[in-house]
């Protein structure tokens, strides 16, 4: 879940349910879920800017729709505002792409979105790239029920993939849905152990005009052990690349939910009282702090960060995202975030593959907490035992791996042994 909550605490807690209340006006509206015309729903409140060098105006949060969507819900997430919506062929096998283009289709709200689809299925190259980028999208623009995609992804690019971006094939791909006007824009997806050197070259490669990557508040303004991800993303914001994060709520299942789930994760008071850092845990606790909100606004801290997609399941989500846009961190809130996040680096996989998956000797480790992840946080257990067990036999024999080497080369001293043991059981 990508839901975001506010402060809960003193002049915070009201001024939050102030712009929660205008931001559920929309919601709230019978008509805005039984179908009434755009024009009789509340005013838009989601914040826009300008998505990088495509110069469009978007809004900042967008909706994330790899789950079980309702027809109701995108409408709702409409009319509160959400102008921005992320797809792919793949999300709940096209039925997502289905849902989005019926309520595109009815509320003739089609020109008001920017719509992002994606290539999951066929990353072609070379000569046969124009034929298959072609037919994928011409299906999916079919299900969406729209003759253009704002912007078309090559969705999950992978480190034995990155030759694409260079590939003239693949280029001349986009650039020919360009010109026929079935796509506007061109972008890709990934969450890959080397994704420094992928955005590295996709501003570098020069027809790349959007890119969305895992991002999240562990990663915001990081230097130590981060200096590749923050001068790849650097690099990317000044060619003007729009960059969008996904996965925001990635480690934010570590925020402990009170005091005692603080003491019970070690961090526990001594006789004298709590250190600085962590009395600013407990500072943090205390103001009313719940961890989807803490994790989703220091996205939007970081002003190379355009846009924030965000996979919301249920319309209290909705409500506190779209008010969560409205109101950005407090300096001492970002300090108090910034404490709690060195101090709980050790409970969270950062996704820095390639520093444990080459001790590990076969065992694909960041990618296989990816998916313990989506197994025990997301409650997505069928998707995540399909993924695991996709996996080739190599990757999934750890009696031939070397995981204690792995959790040596774990520079955030994660358990890696027992997590990928624990993978094993669950999704095997």
């Amino acid at each position: 879940m990508e839901g975001s909550h506010g402060p809960c605490g003193g002049g915070n807690r009201r001024r939050f349910l102030k712009t929660a209340a205008a931001a559920g006006a929309a919601l709230a509206s019978t008509d805005a879920l039984r179908g009434a015309p755009p024009a009789t729903q509340a005013k838009a409140v989601v914040p826009t800017v300008t998505l990088g060098k495509t110069g469009q105006k978007v809004t900042k949060l967008g909706m994330g729709t790899s789950w079980a969507l309702s027809p109701s819900f995108v409408q709702a997430a409409l009319f509160s505002g959400v102008r921005y919506i992320d797809t792919s062929e793949s999300y709940e096998n096209t039925k997502a792409e289905k849902v989005i283009g019926e309520v595109l289709d009815r509320t003739g709200m089609r020109k008001d979105i920017y719509l992002v689809t994606k290539n999951s299925k066929g990353h072609a190259t070379g000569d046969a790239a124009v034929k298959v980028y072609e037919e994928r999208l011409d299906e999916s623009l079919a299900r969406l029920k729209t003759d253009y995609a704002d912007c078309y992804y090559i969705h999950g690019i992978s480190t034995r993939e990155i030759d694409m971006l260079r590939d003239p094939g693949v280029k001349a791909a986009f650039e020919h849905l360009k010109k026929v006007n079935k796509i506007r824009f061109c972008g890709l997806s990934c969450h890959d152990p080397i994704l420094p050197e992928i955005l590295e070259l996709a501003a570098e490669v020069g027809w790349i005009d959007q890119v969305m990557i895992k991002y999240n508040y562990r990663d915001v303004g990081k230097k130590e052990r981060y200096d590749d991800l923050n001068r790849a993303i650097d690099k990317a914001s000044k060619a003007n690349i729009g960059l969008v994060a996904m996965k925001t709520q990635s480690g934010a299942e570590a925020f402990p939910a009170d005091k005692a789930a603080l003491e019970a994760k070690g961090i526990k008071a001594p006789a004298g009282g709590f250190q600085p850092r962590e009395k600013a845990i407990v500072d943090l606790l205390e103001k009313g702090y719940k961890r989807e909100v803490a994790a989703i606004k220091t996205v939007w801290m970081d002003p190379r960060m355009q846009v924030v997609v965000s996979e919301m399941t249920n319309f209290s989500d909705l409500r506190e995202n779209v008010a969560a846009s409205q109101e950005p961190l407090t300096t001492t809130e970002m300090r108090l975030l910034e404490q709690y996040r060195e101090t709980t680096a050790h409970l969270y996989c950062h996704g820095c593959g390639h520093l444990c998956e080459s001790a590990a000797k076969g065992v694909p480790v960041a990618t296989v907490l990816r998916y313990l992840r989506y197994y025990e946080v997301y409650g997505k257990r069928q998707e995540a035992r399909a993924l695991y067990q996709a996996l080739p036999p190599v990757a999934r024999d750890l009696a031939a791996a070397d995981l204690l080497a792995a959790e040596s080369a774990c520079p955030h001293g994660l358990p890696v042994v027992d997590l990928v043991r624990r993978a094993d059981r669950q999704m095997a």
